[in-house]
């Protein structure tokens, strides 16, 4: 009779519950980085295009690389690449409109040959694929100064040329919650206004007035203020004022002989 063979022992697998506990405290740790960190969603849609390709050995296009490619067909389309330029930055694309081609001169008016462009910049943007994209709208002028009861400096002048842009845009159907106006006047040229003698310089003041529209994923965030009430802010200035000015304290009066 053969001897019985060895008994098979029940597996252990206690090791699982802390194996468990890792993996659970590895993905909080990263859940936890993802929520404090600003992911570059242009870099990001980079870094995997280019993962993908080495990878698979296949083209991948990201939103922004697409969104890209059909906003040039526009500039091709309607412009010379000279009064509409597309460009790149670190958070998307960007459509530079030559003031001087589409405002009236001094004004904030949209001159009408250049409505077919923003009607096509719109429908572009309004495509469902690119709806997570928003719009920043930046006013740029020269800086010659400008004095005019609509426009007493190139502050406004900056942001009424944006925001005629917008008022075109949501006329053609983007929604006016993706989209923000922002003027920087005679703040951020292109190339300088003037020459180290103080010379104008004609053609980089024509470069710096324009419209920039920067196309982007990032969301428009709103944080409101907590206001101090005022009594607190009366408590607060008095404490203030005793801690400059503190008072002596009061000296008992001498006895009479």
């Amino acid at each position: 009779m053969p001897p019985p063979g060895p008994k098979e022992e029940p597996a252990d697998e206690s090791w699982l519950a802390t194996y468990a506990d890792a993996i659970t405290l590895l993905m909080a740790f990263f859940v936890l980085l993802v929520a404090v960190s600003k992911v570059d969603l242009a870099l990001y849609e980079e870094v995997a295009e280019g993962i993908n390709q080495q990878v698979n050995k296949k083209e991948r296009k990201g939103p922004t690389q697409s969104i890209k490619e059909d906003a040039a067909e526009i500039v091709q389309e309607f412009t010379d690449g000279k009064a509409l330029k597309l460009g790149v930055d670190d958070s998307g694309i960007v459509l530079e409109f030559d003031s001087s081609t589409f405002f009236l001169p001094g004004t904030a008016q949209i001159v009408d040959a250049a409505l077919p462009v923003l009607a096509a910049v719109s429908e572009l943007v309004n495509a469902p694929q690119y709806e997570m994209f928003n719009l920043d709208l930046e006013g740029h002028t020269d800086d010659d100064p400008i004095s005019t009861a609509q426009f007493p400096s190139n502050w406004e002048l900056g942001a009424a040329r944006a925001a005629s842009v917008l008022r075109v845009m949501n006329e053609n159907g983007t929604k006016i919650d993706r989209m923000r106006v922002l003027s920087y006047a005679a703040t951020r040229p292109k190339a300088p206004n003037r020459a180290e003698d103080g010379t104008p310089l004609p053609e980089n003041k024509l470069q710096n007035r324009r419209v920039v529209m920067r196309i982007h994923q990032k969301p428009f965030e709103y944080s409101p203020p907590k206001y101090v009430p005022v009594t607190s802010i009366a408590r607060i200035t008095e404490e203030g004022a005793e801690e400059q000015n503190p008072v002596a304290p009061s000296q008992p009066e001498a006895a009479t002989q």
